[in-house]
């Protein structure tokens, strides 16, 4: 697993980077919706889509917990609890969600590069399929297996592992573990949520271009 989720000092920090570029990407992209009088609200999509990922599966298990504290859902044989997951876990798919905010930010500050707009929409979409494992975790967050967190653990470093370590193991994935030097740097990059944000955006543009020049 990456070492960003495993510390709480540098996982705070990556929060901490995402908000202010999040602040930063809002207040620019107003002075530059007002500057060329378009509205920017569809920009908005990839932070939306960021919120839902990230808070979503606790919602989730909130509610799983509910119901079966009201007798509307049956619970296993092992029982159900409040877990700290619940509180906790929000804040690791917040950073292994950070390309949302990278979409964001690029939308923000150019709105008019090329199909910029169904780019989003492609990239929004491609990154959204992945985070359906993280919604499939709320039954294991309210679980009472003692060992329900090792199955939480796996489906984090599915999400983490890059696309081409899974592609060429061994040896060359090696180079993956280097901390947080060049390895860390194409780790993250290659990682599936924001590798398939990349694939979206650009057949979206690819696809909006195609067809602007067929009009």
């Amino acid at each position: 697993m990456m070492p960003i989720l495993e510390y709480d000092l540098y996982k705070y920090s990556a929060l901490a980077v995402m908000l202010l570029a999040i602040l930063f990407a809002y207040f620019k992209g107003r002075d530059a919706g007002s500057a060329s009088s378009r509205p920017l609200a569809w920009t908005q999509v990839p932070l939306i889509a960021f919120a839902i990922a990230s808070l979503g599966p606790s919602a989730f298990a909130i509610m799983i917990y509910l119901g079966y504290k009201f007798g509307l859902i049956q619970p296993d044989r092992s029982g159900y609890k409040f877990s700290i997951f619940i509180q906790n876990l929000p804040f690791d798919f917040a950073v292994m969600n950070w390309a949302f905010v990278a979409l964001y930010l690029t939308c923000r500050l150019w709105p008019n590069f090329g199909s910029a707009r169904s780019a989003m929409w492609f990239s929004v979409v491609a990154m959204s399929l992945p985070n359906v494992l993280l919604f499939a975790l709320a039954p294991t967050m309210v679980s009472n297996v003692f060992d329900a967190g090792q199955g939480i653990g796996v489906v984090e470093a599915m999400l983490i592992l890059p696309i081409t370590a899974m592609i060429l193991p061994g040896p060359v994935s090696g180079i993956f573990d280097a901390g947080f030097g060049i390895g860390f740097v194409i780790s993250a990059l290659m990682a599936p949520i924001p590798f398939f944000g990349l694939i979206g955006w650009l057949a979206g543009q690819l696809i909006g271009r195609t067809a602007s020049n067929s009009r």
